[in-house]
């Protein structure tokens, strides 16, 4: 078996990939263009890839002898599965093992936004601290205060089990509807289920957790910015485009939000002039993963899926389990 890998793996997945199969491996953080990465899969059966990667019909008309592709993130909004269900390629992903990196990085931003912490560190190296001021870098108080969710996975529960550690209420919006689920969180965290609506108009600090698919695109935009409180504090470590990235920025020019705490972008690495110009954002280059435990996890998850499948096993992380068989069929035919 053939493998090409478009970045870095750690040391104990490479090496179990190896002993697998053939590697053809692009050891660099840089991007690699697309051309390059179309000319690199010419006769491998798998591709190793990172979000930054765009999967496609194009790429699987190009390559048809791939049978695999295992995305190194949980998030796999750089796939066009149906396109991949079309061609019999199998997806996996990464999810579980950068719940925890994920929900402390939320954390992090919202605490940082809230309490104003990378606004105050400018403020006393730039010298202008002249001593203590009872109005100097007031912020929020976490305590008895009411966190939004948006997006109540697996991300979602580790951002809640930290929120109740800091006396937060919970509420949330999730797309399935469970009563089941719902009674379980309601246990877990006394968490309760409102519309999207609602929980703009109520939560003091909301945190973004859910997946970007087609209808998550945009799904915060000018209309949910106009329900929140002026002072709510808005973290989002999901995606950058299922916040419509104009109207946040407005949003907080205009003083109908107090801050953000962003660790992802529309645009990415492109982020605004605008919003770079704000005193009361939180910037941090998508980050949610950047642990050495997490990132060895995620490699070794993506290895393992890869694996499983190529000796017979459906993987527990497939993303489309129902093209197996022709996943299976490609395979046995060594197309």
């Amino acid at each position: 078996m053939k493998v090409f890998v478009t970045g870095k793996l750690s040391q104990k997945a490479f090496d179990a990939l190896q002993n697998f199969a053939q590697v053809d491996a692009y050891e660099s953080d840089d991007p690699m263009p697309r051309e390059q990465v179309e000319a690199r899969l010419e006769g491998k059966d798998a591709l190793v890839c990172i979000l930054g990667d765009q999967v496609d019909a194009a790429l699987f008309q190009k390559r048809p002898q791939l049978k695999l592709v295992a995305n190194v993130a949980v998030g796999y909004d750089n796939i066009n599965v149906a396109d991949a269900n079309e061609a019999g390629v199998l997806i996996t992903n990464t999810p579980g093992v950068l719940d925890n990196a994920t929900a402390d990085l939320a954390f992090g931003l919202l605490l940082a936004a809230a309490r104003r912490i990378v606004e105050a560190d400018g403020f006393v190296r730039r010298g202008e601290w002249t001593g203590w001021k009872r109005e100097l870098m007031l912020g929020a108080e976490l305590n008895g205060k009411t966190l939004g969710i948006v997006g109540m996975g697996r991300i979602g529960k580790a951002v809640a089990k930290r929120a109740r550690a800091f006396g937060l209420n919970i509420i949330y919006t999730r797309k399935c509807d469970d009563a089941k689920t719902d009674g379980e969180l309601k246990k877990a965290f006394d968490a309760q289920r409102v519309s999207l609506q609602d929980l703009c108009k109520l939560s003091d600090f909301i945190s973004i957790n859910c997946p970007l698919r087609q209808e998550t695109r945009h799904l915060i935009g000018k209309a949910e910015f106009a329900l929140m409180q002026a002072h709510c504090v808005l973290v989002n470590t999901s995606r950058g485009a299922v916040i419509d990235e104009e109207a946040m920025i407005d949003a907080l020019e205009q003083k109908k939000i107090a801050s953000c705490g962003l660790d992802v972008f529309e645009r990415e690495p492109l982020v605004p002039e605008r919003l770079m110009a704000l005193p009361n954002v939180v910037l941090a280059p998508h980050i949610g993963s950047a642990t050495k435990e997490t990132r060895a996890g995620m490699d070794e998850l993506a290895v393992k899926g890869l694996l499983e499948a190529f000796s017979g096993k459906l993987p527990a992380n497939a993303v489309n389990p129902d093209v197996w068989n022709k996943f299976a069929e490609k395979l046995k035919s060594k197309v």
